[in-house]
């Protein structure tokens, strides 16, 4: 019996003992693996990459064992830093994502499916290295979180955005506009409209921060019609760019309003008095968890308007 298979009957053993489901169980399993965070430099995984000889995949050894396959696994070798087979060219993807970072970069391994995929940590990235085919995927930036980032500039997923700092929100805005404006090429109905952006305000929401983050978005995500030169140039340019950021500021202040109506919903009770908070037009600069400004705590920063508010 492979080893794989006998870490699967101990995995269904668990389940049977517990009534669990059977894929945290295997998650679990999988954070228990001998190389789990074990430290290692890429310059190391390269070297066993380009000299360790090529293997068969336990996994697809499993498959033939079952039945012929009629088509063949990617060349692939046993890592010893990682503990499992791996294709080579899933660890040479690896190596140009990190590129930029040297060949000292320190990794370590998260949790491991030797049959799918090795979870690998480093400086604050995560990487989700396919077994079965030459792939890498980044994941939320949150440990143990399976799901993949909204984007290059919006690094956590839907569930994990919604629990960031306000400080931490309007910097992703930052670089979300940042990258808005630069693919605009002087065409502002190419500006706004970005999906990222409604998840950006919705997370800001809770703090009663969207209209800082909507202002970020707006002062990063479009040029400035009253210093740039190549807009005031050209009075109908100017008025298409005016006309987008009025178009975009209202869709996002539209975006927040609908989502402190959803929390207030969804909120049983106001944590000061006890009152339901009620949807409607109320103003989206205190916490939506209230029921009034007057019922919402005393900001934690003035300066920066972050309301002290737990998640």
């Amino acid at each position: 019996m492979t080893q794989d298979r006998k870490r699967k009957q101990a995995v269904r053993a668990r389940q049977q003992l517990t009534s669990r489901r059977y894929t945290p169980l295997a998650r679990e399993d999988a954070a228990r693996h001998p190389q789990a965070g074990q430290a290692f430099s890429l310059g190391a995984l390269l070297a066993e990459c380009t000299s360790a000889p090529v293997t068969v995949p336990a996994w697809f050894k499993a498959i033939t064992d079952e039945g012929a396959a009629d088509w063949a696994p990617p060349k692939s070798f046993f890592s010893k830093l990682l503990g499992v087979d791996v294709p080579h060219g899933t660890i040479l993807e690896l190596a140009g994502l990190l590129a930029q970072r040297g060949l000292d970069t320190q990794c370590r391994v998260e949790s491991a499916d030797p049959d799918h995929r090795v979870v690998v940590v480093t400086e604050g990235w995560r990487f989700d290295l396919c077994l079965t085919q030459e792939m890498v995927n980044e994941c939320c930036r949150q440990p143990a979180c399976p799901r993949r980032p909204f984007g290059t500039d919006i690094i956590w997923c839907d569930e994990h955005l919604r629990r960031r700092s306000l400080p931490e929100l309007i910097e992703m805005a930052a670089r979300l506009g940042y990258s808005t404006v630069q693919e605009a090429d002087y065409e502002p109905e190419r500006c706004g409209g970005e999906p990222g952006a409604d998840l950006l305000v919705r997370a800001a929401v809770a703090y009663a921060g969207s209209a800082a983050v909507i202002d970020r978005l707006i002062s990063t995500g479009f040029d400035d019609p009253d210093s740039a030169a190549e807009w005031s140039a050209d009075d109908t340019l100017e008025m298409r760019l005016r006309h987008a950021i009025d178009r975009e500021r209202l869709r996002l202040r539209n975006v927040a309003r609908a989502e402190a109506d959803r929390i207030r919903q969804l909120t049983e009770a106001c944590p000061t008095c006890g009152t339901k908070p009620t949807p409607g037009p109320q103003a989206t600069d205190f916490p939506p968890r209230y029921c009034s400004r007057r019922c919402a705590p005393q900001l934690a920063s003035a300066s920066t308007g972050v309301w002290s508010v737990p998640q």
